[in-house]
């Protein structure tokens, strides 16, 4: 009997959300494990996902599950606006 697959750490990707450009070029090691991982997401979810959505989803999951990061943001909250912010 085979194994039920381990699911990614990142689930099911929304792609209905706003957007932001940002150009990347990955080389190496970290270029094949992106496609790998792209390869993996289509298995694993039944269904193909282009590179952008899923670095964009890769990086908001790092970025919140960065306990460093949370506890930093709440005693650096952004500026108001109109209060000398950039």
């Amino acid at each position: 009997m085979a194994k039920a697959p381990v699911p990614l750490a990142l689930g099911k990707v929304d792609l209905e959300e706003k957007s932001l450009e940002v150009k990347l070029r990955l080389k190496g090691a970290a270029a094949v494990d992106l496609l790998d991982y792209q390869r993996a997401y289509q298995a694993l979810n039944g269904e193909p996902i282009e590179t952008e959505p899923l670095v964009a989803s890769i990086l908001a999951a790092f970025i919140g599950g960065d306990r460093g990061f949370a506890a930093w943001r709440k005693t650096n909250p952004p500026p108001k606006p109109g209060k000398g912010g950039s």
